[in-house]
């Protein structure tokens, strides 16, 4: 019995030795927090927080909240453009955590607040880390997150005309029509440039159901591939889109 527990105690470090070994996930943030002076789409508030409980008062905290849609780090559901896409509650669960890659066009974008992601930029990023394969959550890092939470340095609205970098309609025609990603994330307003005023790039993905995460963060810290997107919107039945919370995982999957 003695060499029995012996060999079972053994088996079992060895057990927790080979578990201790193995790479452990970690987690990145793909998001910001929400606070009411954050920037939005016209320069209105598009978040408040109400208190209605109180430790003081009631013993516990609670408190109520009226927000945009589009507002923060959140999702663009397809319903947003397309009249048959999916709103927010109906995307398949199971296309909110997909493989993912970074674009990193961060050094043209410094260059140029109006960059405009091309088809040619998509191809250059495949001859160097592979053709994206179906279903991946293409990130695009443009590096624009760098002015949260400034409105005006994050909208750069000159003249009423919005200047932030953005994908043109061929580069979102190669990834959703061509390569059949799930989604599509950027760290600007809008996966459409600044300057655009007739969403093209958005009728071309979402009449594809596929979604959008918009003024996401961290995306220059991102290898080209070898993590999961989790995206967690609120799920807003009949919703255009809601506020998300956005990772990046590693050692996962």
């Amino acid at each position: 019995m003695k060499n029995a527990a012996v060999t079972v105690a053994a088996a079992a470090a060895l057990l927790v030795c080979r578990i201790g070994a193995q790479p452990q996930p970690r987690i990145v943030d793909l998001g910001h927090a929400i606070h009411a002076t954050d920037p939005s789409w016209d320069g209105s508030r598009g978040f408040e927080r109400t208190t209605v409980a109180t430790f003081e008062k009631d013993g516990y905290a609670a408190g109520r909240i009226t927000v945009e849609e589009h507002f923060g780090t959140h999702l663009d559901a397809p319903a947003h453009f397309s009249k048959s896409g999916w709103s927010v509650d109906q995307i398949p669960a199971d296309r909110l955590y997909r493989p993912g890659v970074s674009i990193d066009v961060s050094a043209a974008a410094e260059r140029n607040p109006d960059y405009l992601v091309t088809a040619d930029d998509i191809r250059a990023f495949e001859a160097t880390h592979g053709r994206i394969a179906a279903g991946t959550i293409a990130l695009v890092a443009t590096g624009w997150d760098r002015f949260w939470p400034d409105q005006a340095r994050y909208m750069n609205d000159r003249n009423g005309v919005k200047h932030f970098p953005g994908l043109s309609a061929d580069a979102v025609a190669l990834l959703a029509r061509d390569r059949r990603v799930a989604g599509i994330g950027i760290d600007t307003p809008s996966i459409d440039y600044g300057p655009s005023t007739t969403f093209e790039a958005h009728k071309v993905s979402m009449a594809l159901n596929v979604f959008h995460v918009e003024n996401a963060a961290h995306l220059t810290a991102l290898p080209a591939s070898g993590f999961t997107v989790i995206v967690a919107p609120i799920a807003i039945a009949g919703g255009s889109g809601g506020p998300t919370r956005v990772f990046a995982l590693f050692g996962a999957r």
